[in-house]
């Protein structure tokens, strides 16, 4: 749809000046344009007229501005040089409006005399008299929302908030606990098969687990707080997942803060694709949770694994060189 202007643009100065009502003498219930004084003065401009609640009706022979109700009834017999936009009520023409007409919820009716140069646009029928002139388009049953911006924020709010989380968390995590990354990010290039195996084994055992608390009835808290969780056990993954992402393109010993961030960049990047973020935020949590397990298990029993295996150089005890065994 062509619209040669943007009325509702021009909304927002105008809602603003609904305060000042009070103070400039408008009724909330009426405003006539007789009232309004001869524009052919120089230096005087046409005033806007702005109710709240009522009725517009500029005579013939007088001149407005912009007209704005939200809701009552426009009648136009003189001239109006900019738009008249009314969100709940009928707008009928007989003069000229130099703007667009719209009415949100309403009728618009053109007298044979009507003039109107920009676009005629109503949520109900446009009733046109033959004679009427209307430069832009002239339209009924129009919808006025914000349904398409909305559903085009909708769709990458998602992403937004996920980026913005992991990147959140994954700087906490990387500054709280330093070692325990770098412990993490060397399970999952050490050990891949064992990390994704005990994440699978999270990913299923967890959810089983707090159903079967929650039937229980004496285990339920435990198995509330337990399902619950789940958000908080995909999140750290999915941080975890970029964390380690990032330390395969940053290698240590530099910076652990640029290696979150080159991991969270990879993460956001790939969460604006709409088919393949689903895939990776289903699958590259389980992966990081199992990595962090791996590690900590790996801490726990004070496994070395790795370069620290191969590094290691144990010196041969003294029997085993008298033995020969050494």
């Amino acid at each position: 749809m062509r619209v040669r202007r943007l009325p509702f643009l021009r909304l927002v100065p105008l809602v603003i000046g609904v305060i000042g009502l009070g103070a400039l003498g408008l009724s909330p219930s009426s405003a006539h344009a007789q009232d309004t004084p001869p524009t052919d003065a120089p230096g005087i401009a046409a005033e806007d007229q702005i109710v709240l609640a009522g009725t517009v009706t500029v005579p013939q022979g007088e001149r407005v501005g912009e007209v704005v109700v939200f809701s009552g009834r426009v009648e136009v017999d003189g001239v109006v040089t900019g738009d008249v936009v009314i969100l709940e009520g009928p707008v009928t023409v007989a003069g000229q409006v130099n703007g667009s007409v719209i009415a949100a919820d309403g009728v618009i009716r053109l007298a044979g005399s009507a003039r109107v140069g920009g676009d005629v646009l109503a949520s109900d029928e446009v009733r046109v008299r033959p004679g009427a002139k209307v430069g832009g388009e002239t339209r009924g049953a129009t919808r006025f929302s914000l349904e398409a911006p909305l559903a085009v924020l909708g769709k990458l709010l998602g992403p937004v908030a996920v980026a913005f989380s992991v990147l959140l968390v994954g700087l906490a995590l990387v500054l709280l606990a330093p070692r325990g990354a770098d412990a993490v990010a060397e399970a999952l290039t050490e050990a891949p098969l064992a990390s994704l195996g005990w994440g699978i084994l999270v990913a299923v055992s967890v959810p089983v687990a707090s159903v079967a608390l929650v039937v229980s009835v004496l285990g339920f808290p435990l198995g509330l707080a337990l399902f619950l969780s789940l958000g908080l056990w995909w999140l750290v993954g999915l941080t975890w997942a970029a964390w380690c992402a990032g330390r395969g393109l940053v290698r240590a010993p530099r910076g652990r803060g640029a290696a979150m961030v080159s991991g969270w960049a990879i993460l956001a990047a790939v969460g604006l694709v709409p088919i393949l973020n689903a895939a990776v935020w289903t699958l590259v949590p389980i992966l990081g949770l199992g990595a962090m397990l791996v590690a900590v298990w790996r801490a726990r029993h004070g496994a070395h694994y790795g370069r620290h295996r191969r590094t290691g150089v144990r010196a041969p005890a003294e029997d085993e060189v008298e033995a020969g065994i050494a």
